[in-house]
Order: C-alpha cells, then sequence, then structure tokens
C-alpha cells in the first residue's frame, strides 16, 4: 500500500520567547503514540541533547516503533562548540531567524564542522548515528554532505510556503518524495551526477486546495493550511476528515504520503486537542486498512529499494472542505510541476514550474547572512505572485467548466483525469514525466499578468529568464498573441505543453 502517514514530532531544548515546559509534549505524544502503537519518529534539536530531562525519557521511552533523528536549528551551545560566534538576537539561545538560525547561514565548510558536530553528540548519546534529519529549512550542500558521510534514509523540509516566518519555498515538490539535486535542494534531480541519494519528503500535510494562496478564496477557517495540531485546521475533526480523504483516496500515482506532528515549543496545551483527535482518527484509518503509518526513515529507505530516480507524485482534492466548491489537483514530476484548479466553472493552471537540475540555489557555495531566505525553481505561472494591476497570471480553459469528474493512472504511469465541460461533452488531461496533452479540452489562454521572466517567443517555444537563468517551455498548437498573452488553439483536438526541452 502507499498510503503513508509520518508521525514526525520534533524537539527544541529551549524557548527564548516565553517561559514553556518543553517535557510534557514530549512524554505526551509518547503516552498517547504508544496507547495506538504507532511508529514514530522524534527528531531532536542539539540543545534538547544538551538536556538530561529530555535524553533520559528517550533513553526509557525508546523501543522498536520508535525511531530518533536529528532537527536542524542552530543555538548558541552548538555554534560556539565549533567556533562560530553565536549571531542571535540579544538573549535568544535558539533564533528562527535564517541568519543565525539555520544552515544555510553559515559557510559550507561550517555547515560541516556543525553537522559532524550534532552526529557526533548524538552518536555519545545514543550509541549510534542517526539516519534521519530534519529541518524547516535545509540546503542542497549539507543534504548531499549528511548523505554521502551518514548514509541517510529520508530528510523532511518544510511545506510550500511564501515569505512564513523567515523563509520562502516556492516551486518544489508538493506531495510525495523526491531525489533532491546537488545544485538545488528544492529540485528533483535528473541525473545520477545530480542526484543526492537520499529522498526529500514535505511536512506538514498541505492543503492542495488552500495551501497555495491562503487568503485569496476566504476559507471558514484561518490559521496555517496544514495538518499540524496546533493550527485551526489541524485541530478541527471535519477538516481532519476532508485531509484523510482527499489524501489517500485518489490515485497518488508513486505513493501518497504526509507528515503530521508538532514542536514541543507551542507548549501541550495548545497542541493536545489536535493531536488526540487526529491520533484517533489515524488509528481506525490504520485498522481499516487505508493507510500505514510509518517511521520516516522506513518511508525513505522503502523509497531507495523501490525508485532509483524521482517518481511522479499527484495529490488531489475532489471536494472541498470550506464549501466554496473548489476542486485542485497537484501533479509533481522530475521535469515538472502544475496544479490544476476549478473555481465557478473556471478552469486554470494557478502554478505551472519547470524542473532544471541546473539551477542552482542561491545560499549553495555562500552563507546566506539575512534575516530571511528563498528557495525556488523556474516559474511558467505563477498565480499568485504574477496577477496584479496587469491583470491575472493563469492558463486558463477558454470553455466553462461543470467540474472535474475524476482522475485515474493509465498503463504508462501517467495521470488522467476526465474534465466536464458545461455543454456536456468531456475532454481528458494527461500528465506525464515530459509535460501536459489536452484532448479535447478547447482553447487555452495564456494570460501573463504582472510576469515579467517571459521574454519571447521563438516560433513555438516560451523562452524565459527567472534569477539570472534561461529556460523554455513548448506548445504543440496554434499560437496567436493577445493583449495579455497568447491564445494557443488544439491541433486535431489536441494541445501539447513540452516541459522536457
Amino acid at each position: 500500500m502507499n498510503n503513508i502517514m509520518n508521525i514526525v514530532n520534533f524537539v527544541r531544548g529551549c524557548e527564548p520567547r516565553k517561559a514553556m515546559d518543553l517535557l510534557t509534549p514530549i512524554e505526551e505524544e509518547i503516552k498517547i503514540d504508544k496507547s495506538y502503537g504507532f511508529k514514530h519518529t522524534f527528531l531532536l534539536q542539539y540543545d534538547a541533547l544538551l538536556r538530561e530531562d529530555i535524553v533520559e525519557l528517550f533513553k526509557r521511552e525508546k523501543d522498536g516503533d520508535m525511531e530518533l533523528g536529528l532537527w536542524f536549528e542552530m543555538c548558541r551551545p552548538l555554534t560556539e562548540k565549533v567556533g562560530v560566534e553565536w549571531r542571535g538576537r540579544e538573549g535568544f539561545d535558539w533564533d528562527w531567524y535564517v541568519d543565525p538560525g539555520f544552515l544555510p547561514a553559515y559557510t559550507p565548510g561550517q555547515r560541516e564542522e556543525l553537522i559532524d558536530e550534532v552526529f557526533d553528540l548524538f552518536m555519545k548519546t545514543f550509541g549510534y548515528y542517526p539516519r534521519v534529519a530534519g529541518s524547516w529549512l535545509l540546503d542542497a550542500h549539507s543534504m548531499a554532505y549528511m548523505s554521502d558521510k551518514y548514509g541517510m534514509d529520508a530528510f523532511c523540509i518544510c511545506r510550500e510556503q511564501y515569505a512564513v516566518d523567515a523563509y520562502t519555498l516556492w516551486g518544489g515538490y508538493y506531495s510525495g518524495g523526491y531525489y533532491p539535486s546537488r545544485n538545488n535542494m528544492l529540485c528533483p534531480s535528473q541525473s545520477e551526477e545530480t542526484k543526492i541519494n537520499t529522498p526529500v519528503f514535505r511536512m506538514l500535510g498541505i492543503d492542495p486546495i488552500y495551501g497555495y494562496d491562503e487568503k485569496k478564496h476566504l476559507p471558514k477557517i484561518g490559521g496555517c493550511f496544514t495538518m499540524e495540531p496546533v493550527w485551526p485546521c489541524g485541530a478541527n475533526s471535519g477538516v481532519m476528515d476532508w485531509y484523510f480523504e482527499e489524501y489517500y483516496s485518489h490515485p497518488s500515482l508513486a505513493m501518497s504520503q504526509a507528515t503530521t506532528g508538532q514542536e514541543n515549543s507551542f507548549g501541550w496545551q495548545r497542541i493536545e486537542k489536535g493531536y488526540r483527535m487526529q491520533a484517533e482518527k489515524l488509528a481506525k484509518l490504520q485498522k481499516d486498512g487505508k493507510v500505514n503509518i510509518e517511521c520516516l526513515g522506513k518511508t525513505g529507505a522503502d523509497f531507495q529499494k523501490t525508485h532509483k530516480k524521482t517518481p511522479a507524485s499527484s495529490l488531489s482534492a475532489f471536494k472541498d472542505w470550506s464549501d466554496n466548491g473548489i476542486q485542485s489537483i497537484w501533479y509533481s514530476s522530475a521535469n515538472w510541476r502544475g496544479d490544476l484548479f476549478l473555481k465557478d466553472g473556471r478552469l486554470i493552471f494557478r502554478d505551472i514550474q519547470k524542473y532544471d537540475d541546473k539551477y542552482v540555489e542561491r545560499y549553495l557555495r555562500s552563507a546566506c547572512n539575512a534575516w530571511q531566505a528563498t528557495y525556488d525553481n523556474l516559474p511558467v505561472v505563477d498565480n499568485r505572485m504574477w496577477s496584479g494591476d496587469r491583470g491575472e497570471c493563469a492558463w486558463i480553459f477558454a470553455d466553462a467548466v461543470e467540474c472535474l469528474e475524476g482522475s485515474a493512472e493509465n498503463e504508462r504511469g501517467e495521470l488522467e483525469v476526465t474534465v466536464k465541460f458545461t455543454d456536456g461533452h468531456k475532454g481528458r488531461l494527461i500528465f506525464s514525466e515530459t509535460g501536459l496533452s489536452g484532448h479535447d479540452c478547447g482553447d487555452m489562454l495564456i494570460s501573463l499578468g504582472e510576469c515579467r521572466d517571459l521574454k519571447g517567443l521563438d516560433g513555438k517555444t516560451l523562452c524565459f529568464e527567472h534569477n539570472g537563468y534561461s529556460y523554455a517551455v513548448g506548445i504543440d498548437g496554434e499560437l496567436h498573441e493577445t493583449e495579455n498573452g497568447y491564445r494557443a488553439e488544439p491541433t486535431d483536438g489536441c494541445l501539447r505543453v513540452r516541459m522536457d526541452i
């Protein structure tokens, strides 16, 4: 079964913002997980490894169902141990700003020293090296170093988000696992030369409808649109029923995987309601054979055995928990990702990102000395960032649509989506690693909005430049210029978009 849930709780050893009991959340999470017999993963920050009470708790409670790994946020004891000055704000021995709180804030050599110190302390504490590690923000150099030296089973990083807290991860693999490029941790590798051999999974259960543009479509519950138990969606029983239904009941290609869990620094009072409720629901799903609850390391190790290169994955929402009538299908592959989005009879691609494993992340070879950081890929459509006074950025189907009727995986491993138009006819959209094809789906309006990355048209090739990097997308169809973009007409009923050029 390829329906997988990873329970990943991460553990900090200090909370500088206010007094906080950091031990009770861990104790209670362990107690609940053990009561259901769950496999579970705990990732420990360096300062947590220095706390005798936290270490003794894990030594006492560790059994075959519990996996321990590392959480990579920097803290004063760690940087000073390796001889690097701590740059946190006054009174903050842990600081969530990128500089100094995350590995990209340090030179590649310093990153290696910091990583080795954390691994060594874990070894001294528990007698073995961990095989899983995570952080809201990692970088390609650090991932490659850990993978090559310590033989990691899995990494986990933050979900897709724009300018939340101190960092942006925008344009990455939306769901499932991928092998990252040695040039860009947010980009899947397309060759053995660039492949980091440890897969990456995204935290923590992003919403396929509202996770992309949080406030635009007015959901009836606010907060972060993830499974995190501390936030309103993650603590709402009805919304979580929707999450589990949409994640695990539609074709997902290689796998349908999600993580839930929470950092202990929120405090048990805020975590408890959502955590208990989710645990009860997950126990029933596992009992009914609808999901496997695994340690993150097993998921990663199985991924490495099964997939020698990044497989395609999909995440679909055919129902809308907020009753706005929205449907959304995310597709991710080694060459591109896209989001098919339907609202009020209007079907669009609101997001398309191209992947090129030669595109280098900003801080690969030098330190990020700013409080914030950006990791991205090569945008083709970005409805959130490129819509504005000049219009909306979207690839829009010209004919009105009644619904996305369903999806299926075909014999070639591609995702086929059936589109029912308001005039009664049905079309098919086929998502593959090389691109997209629409059959009997009519014309498509390429609305540029505020896009300034599109540099021109070379025959039937759209030519882009982003962050100084050139890339292209091909259109097999007739292209006609419009006021703010192009109109693409099918040839013999078929319109193809080529993402592998």
